[in-house]
């Protein structure tokens, strides 16, 4: 499936050149941490271990 991702933050001029996302970053790829805690005792039902999410990490063609 193809998409394409843009990045628009206030006060920063991104490389792109597409004509709706002029001067935003246009993002290459992306990936964020996913951690859930686990026991051997604990069940995988609704209360079992909240997913605590970390870091959001793009990559993009360049930084101006």
């Amino acid at each position: 499936m193809a998409y394409d991702i843009f990045l628009k933050i206030d006060g920063i001029d991104g490389e792109s050149m597409d004509d709706k996302h002029k001067n935003e970053i246009e993002v290459l790829s992306w990936r964020w941490n996913i951690h859930q805690e686990s026991t051997m005792h604990a069940g995988s039902g609704l209360g079992s271990g909240k997913v605590s999410v970390t870091n959001l990490d793009f990559d993009h063609y360049i930084d101006r």
